[in-house]
């Protein structure tokens, strides 16, 4: 097997319907924070910005339960079908989301919504450690990485420029058909592991039995849970992915943000929001091949840098009013500082936790993997509520944007802790494909 691997024609293809399906449950998450503004200011809704960040919390508490029940049912049933049927359920989600009426009934079904979505990394997870060797997870997860940008940068822009012509529930229905159309496609196309001739087809094609001789390999899901609960590199990976998470999650807010603070529309918040994904496409596609080429100890530097800079671009979203800039500087500078976060944020949440994963994980990849964002879920969860609260309160958006900058920090500390732990062990035994 040659350090880096090939992609045969089967795991390209594969790999695009992934991108695929993963960006499409993302255009129907995101749909919810497009639409947030209208959904504010509609006074049939009479929502506040408390109540918002409640329903969000609804949403991390589903996401929550999705992550517990996709990491035993990946494991259990397999990625394809998994990422199906939760495909299905967001779809349909989408659709009654505009009839609730009621914060409690739209706090139910997002709940639901996040619940279906939390079933695709796992299953992308469990399908990329079947069909890829461990040379290709970095390029692997920097493509897939931007297919949730992708999404995310769709549903701003698109379906922020719908929602200048229609109404906020005709906008969800456009995200919920395109999902909809996404589950027929996977049902069709998709195969939970290569068939013999593929894997036989080239010798630099995945291993199907790449779990023999791992340290986990025959063993229950008991031994494994026990086994990540004593390993301190899972917990210092799993206390990074609370902060990472909560940092991501802040595009939840931006639109409403944008808004009230630049005194814009909701349509031109929508857009202008897509900032913070684009930046992070960009970052992601690139870390993918960074993560396959530069050692641990030079990618702790590169993400403790990226990090730095995020907090530095929250900073001066704080301070904007002593710039006295005029109103389109303050967009321009706006956007700026957005597209520079994403970029900063997104190579430290979606790349070492998902190759940690399934390298650690191995045959239990998807529990690992649903165990990590459960952490970041409830995190989240917590900063939602919190955000909804200090946003509602006089110079609430401040108020937001300190916490934001004290969880930063403590999230730079500890990811940087975690990437030189993991330099150690590369150091150690640089041979091994899950080491200790």
């Amino acid at each position: 097997m040659s350090k880096t691997a090939k992609f045969m024609p089967a795991q390209i293809k594969l790999l695009c319907l992934m991108y695929m399906g993963y960006a499409v449950s993302m255009i129907m998450k995101t749909s919810i924070i497009v639409i947030s503004p209208s959904l504010i200011e509609d006074p049939a809704i009479a929502m506040t910005k408390t109540e918002f960040g409640e329903i969000l919390a609804y949403g991390s508490l589903g996401g929550m339960f999705g992550k517990m029940f996709f990491g035993w049912s990946t494991d259990r049933f397999g990625g394809s079908i998994n990422f199906v049927c939760g495909l299905l359920a967001l779809s349909l989600g989408i659709f009654l989301f505009g009839f609730s009426g009621q914060l409690v009934l739209f706090g139910v079904i997002f709940a639901g919504i996040a619940f279906s979505k939390s079933g695709g990394w796992p299953s992308i997870a469990k399908l990329t450690g079947n069909w890829y060797h461990p040379s290709q997870y970095g390029r692997v997860w920097g493509y897939i990485s931007t297919a949730s940008r992708t999404g995310t940068i769709i549903a701003t822009v698109f379906l922020g420029f719908l929602l200048s012509v229609l109404p906020w529930l005709e906008v969800l229905y456009v995200a919920g058909a395109i999902g909809l159309l996404m589950v027929l496609v996977w049902f069709l196309l998709v195969r939970e592991a290569p068939a013999t001739a593929e894997t036989d087809a080239s010798e630099e094609s995945v291993d199907t039995e790449m779990h023999v001789g791992h340290p986990l390999h025959g063993k229950s899901l008991k031994f494994a849970l026990l086994d990540f609960l004593r390993s301190k590199r899972v917990w210092l990976i799993f206390l990074a992915m609370m902060g990472l998470t909560i940092l991501t999650d802040f595009l939840s807010f931006v639109p409403i943000f944008l808004k009230e603070t630049l005194k814009i529309s909701s349509a031109e918040a929508a857009m202008t929001a897509s900032a913070f994904p684009i930046g992070a496409f960009v970052s992601v596609l690139i870390g993918g091949y960074v993560f396959d080429s530069l050692s641990t100890k030079a990618l702790t530097r590169i993400i403790g840098g990226f990090l730095a800079l995020a907090v530095v671009c929250i900073l001066i979203i704080l301070n904007l009013a002593e710039l006295e800039l005029s109103t389109r500087g303050n967009l321009y500078l706006v956007y700026a500082c957005l597209f520079s976060f994403g970029f900063s944020v997104s190579p430290a949440y979606y790349l070492p936790m998902s190759i940690f994963s399934i390298k650690y994980g191995g045959p239990y990849s998807g529990a690992l993997i649903s165990i990590l964002d459960l952490g970041g879920y409830f995190a989240a969860a917590i900063f939602l509520i919190a955000a909804g609260i200090l946003a509602d309160l006089p110079m609430g958006w401040s108020k937001v944007l300190n916490l934001l900058i004290v969880i930063g920090i403590v999230t730079l500390i500890l990811t940087v802790w975690f990437l030189h732990n993991e330099s150690k062990e590369e150091a150690k035994q640089p041979q091994a494909s899950r080491p200790g």
